[in-house]
């Protein structure tokens, strides 16, 4: 008989089930801009948005997604959108870089024309597989041309030969009883102004002649789609080099009973973008949206019943959806894409149009007596949930310690918002005095912090303008968030670029320590944030962290690389991964941005601390002794954020996004990132995400807890993260025993959950190993065994 020593300890190899994050989005609803808006015959809307693509709804507004790079729009900036007259399915969406159709309502869509900035489509003619498209250049260019296909949008070519320099094409009439007669409006569009005049081809987009030259600058036109020969023009004063482009209200509408060759003169003294009743087109609707207040005299819809003669006010602005804004300045204006496109018409029931524009979508069932919102529901009073309707850029995001159901959002535009029931509703936290011109009506805000201790104490950045320009102010809430409740936090500190707030665990809980960068140097705070010294003159630091176990060590990074001190602040030394320097002098908020974008601190473990560093072949690192050593976990251009599960720092989440404060979507962005093994392997939990860009994200600390992500454009999302604590809790320990010629190994356990198999491995020196074989796991409690019938001598060990 052999004799063995048998040394053998616990450690198992255990194969975890990946778990699939199943998210939801929530948001507040609403955020901007958003170009244009109209719905197909068949009743599917479409809203286009600068930073993510097409929004779609197929229950009028009720609920909306989102066509993205999962369905084949690789395009995040939409510039114009497009029906078939007769297809309800058949979409057309115009881009920055040329045109996407889709023939199953959006469900899918293909890359019909390649380049171009696409300003509208239209289809409409008694030649239903014709159409056109205005195209530009560049997104700022003002020498526009006309596209024109003849197979449905399947494939285009310019059509026009003689069209002027100097002109941007907003809209496109065309007459539906003949396919090659064709209207261009000329005027002011987002990026690019020239004279506002009306433009008509008869040969099928060719050749051009402008009908309009003798008037002021021209508002809108429409066709009465009943007598094709009757045109409608609206006009104002305008100058491209105001500020607003128009100089005053007035304006006139006008006929043309001869397709615009001629004109009579003015029917009215009223203006604005023109509704023609598909039914009775002697009911002629105007809606100015330049600015629709109730101190305007011509604010709201105006009828004529008489074609355009007489008109009377059928809509009053004090009658139509204020939603969370409560005041209609902040709800109601025109397009950013040209004062004609405000409105959109319903292709699938004429009394149905709407209206978007720098934040929100309306909807109008009453021929414009009213207008309500399609994009959130009041969950209880004061808090919102978003349909789905979201066009919003982030930049934190923190979570309650001690209350996990607290929620803040940090976003440009929409300013600080709050839920206080894990994102099933939100609330605004914008204050009137420390948001600008935004009034608390919207808002910028960089950084976030909940005091771990006290749940009802927050301080956060917040300014009116985006990129952290001055006066941004840093201020501290002792209610919570509450949108009056807040008090300047920030004497000592630069009104200029506040980000990067971190809080030193270990200070006393009613008195504590804060870190943040102001200017790209590190500020601390001794006293609750009421006061502030700079710590180190860092001229190129974005984000602090502090170790959770001893407040000494402190961390702060930026495109200067990461730096550490040792001694809360007073001395720093550079720590940095070579990766993790940048180019010092390019701005932080600048596409060409690169360094260190997020640090952050193990909750489990002392001296482990994560960077995040954005930039060609940069990525995530890790280190087990404070900076002193660094193991590369990932390599991403487009690494931004990272966060560890409280419970279980095996698990670790990351974020890539080519996109930051705008749109801009690159197939190699990797989105939301998850790791169960410390980081060794990821997979991919983009699952239902429009684009794979993710940026800020945070994870509660419950026992099931929420992980909350931003994906720029779209806003947050949030998922369950199951089998936070170990899989695996155990009974028994492993153990060893030699029966004659074999070694029998038992371990039992208490719990399983999500584990896969055991690998059970020998050595001969407790170095090197080798697998004996793995046994499946059932994922309950059991007791289980593992025989080694080839046992070596004379000392083995096993885990």
């Amino acid at each position: 008989m052999r004799k063995l020593l048998l040394l053998f300890g616990v450690l198992f190899s255990i194969q975890l089930i990946s778990q699939t994050h199943n998210w939801t989005r929530t948001n507040p609803g609403g955020g901007g801009a958003y170009s244009t808006v109209g719905a197909s015959a068949s009743g599917i809307i479409i809203a286009g948005s600068d930073l993510s693509g097409a929004y779609r709804s197929t229950d009028s507004g009720q609920t909306w997604d989102v066509i993205g790079a999962s369905r084949g729009m690789t395009e995040t900036h939409i510039s114009g959108v497009g029906f078939h007259r007769t297809d309800g399915n058949i979409i057309y969406i115009g881009t920055e870089n040329g045109i996407f159709r889709s023939d199953d309502g959006g469900d899918n869509v293909n890359h019909v024309l390649v380049g171009g900035y696409i300003t509208d489509i239209e289809f409409g003619t008694n030649v239903a597989s014709t159409g056109y498209a205005s195209s530009h250049p560049t997104y700022n260019s003002n020498n526009g041309v006309i596209f024109k296909s003849t197979d449905n949008g399947l494939t285009w070519m310019q059509s026009s030969v003689n069209l002027p320099a100097g002109i941007r094409i907003l809209k496109i009439v065309v007459n539906p009883n003949d396919a090659d007669t064709v209207y261009i409006l000329t005027g002011q569009g987002r990026f690019a102004c020239g004279p506002a005049d009306v433009f008509r081809s008869t040969d099928g987009g060719v050749n051009w002649t402008n009908l309009t030259s003798l008037f002021d600058e021209v508002m809108d036109i429409a066709i009465d789609p009943n007598n094709p020969q009757n045109i409608f023009i609206t006009t104002m004063n305008t100058d491209c080099a105001e500020p607003f482009y128009w100089t005053d209200l007035l304006g006139s509408i006008y006929k043309s009973t001869n397709g615009g060759t001629n004109w009579g003169s003015a029917l009215s003294n009223y203006t604005g973008v023109i509704w023609i009743d598909a039914n009775n087109s002697s009911n002629i609707r105007l809606i100015d949206p330049r600015e629709p207040y109730p101190w305007i005299a011509t604010s709201g819809t105006w009828t004529s019943a008489n074609g355009g003669v007489d008109f009377i006010q059928t809509g009053d602005v004090n009658n139509w959806d204020i939603f969370f804004n409560n005041q209609i300045f902040f709800c109601y204006s025109s397009s950013y894409n040209g004062i004609c496109k405000t409105l959109g018409e319903d292709l699938s029931n004429p009394n149905d149009y709407y209206w978007s524009n720098y934040q929100w979508v309306f909807q109008t069932t009453d021929n414009g007596t009213t207008f309500h919102n399609i994009f959130t529901n009041e969950v209880t009073s004061g808090f919102w949930q978003s349909r789905g309707f979201d066009n919003i850029n982030m930049m934190d995001v923190a979570i309650s310690e001690s209350r996990p159901d607290t929620i803040f959002t940090a976003h440009f535009d929409i300013g600080l918002w709050r839920s206080l029931d894990n994102g099933a509703s939100w609330q605004s936290c914008n204050d009137d005095t420390h948001t600008g011109s935004w009034n608390g009506n919207g808002g910028n805000c960089a950084t976030v912090l909940v005091d771990p201790t006290r749940p009802n104490v927050v301080w956060a950045s917040l300014s009116g303008n985006q990129n952290g320009q001055p006066p941004t102010y840093l201020l501290k809430n002792t209610n919570t968030g509450e949108r009056t409740s807040w008090a300047l936090a920030n004497s000592g500190l630069p009104d200029e670029e506040v980000m990067g707030l971190s809080l030193d665990k270990n200070s006393t809980s009613s008195n504590r320590t804060l870190f943040v960068t102001a200017q790209g140097d590190v500020y601390k705070s001794t006293d609750d944030g009421a006061s502030w010294t700079m710590a180190y003159n860092c001229n190129g630091c974005r984000y602090t962290a502090v170790d959770q176990f001893d407040g000494n060590v402190v961390y702060a990074g930026g495109e200067k690389g990461l730096w550490r001190s040792l001694n809360g602040g007073t001395n720093w030394t550079d720590v940095s991964h070579a990766d993790m320097v940048g180019t010092v002098g390019i701005p932080f908020w600048d596409g060409d941005y690169d360094g260190v974008f997020d640090v952050k601190t193990d909750p489990n473990h002392a001296d482990w601390v994560y960077v995040t560093a954005l930039g060609t072949g940069k990525g995530l690192y890790k280190s087990e002794d404070k900076g002193g050593t660094w193991q590369k976990l990932i390599t991403d251009d487009f690494m931004r954020r990272v966060a560890i599960v409280p419970q279980n720092s095996n698990k670790l989440y990351a974020t890539s996004s080519s996109a930051f404060e705008a749109g801009g979507y690159d197939s190699n962005s990797g989105g939301i990132l998850f790791s169960q093994d410390g980081g060794q392997s990821w997979t991919s939990q983009n699952q239902g995400m429009a684009y794979t860009m993710a940026l800020a994200i945070a994870v509660g600390n419950e026992t099931v807890p929420y992980v909350f992500a931003g994906s720029p454009g779209t806003g947050f999302q949030k998922s369950l993260v199951y089998d936070v604590a170990l899989p695996v809790t155990y009974l028994a320990p492993f153990s060893a025993r030699l029966e004659e010629d074999i070694v029998r190994l038992t371990w039992q356990t208490a719990a399983e959950v999500d584990a896969d198999y055991y690998s059970v491995e020998r050595s001969t020196d407790g170095a090197t190993w080798r697998s004996i074989g793995k046994v499946a796991a059932l994922n309950q409690a059991y007791s289980y065994f593992k025989i080694d019938s080839n046992p070596v001598s004379p000392i083995a060990y096993y885990r």
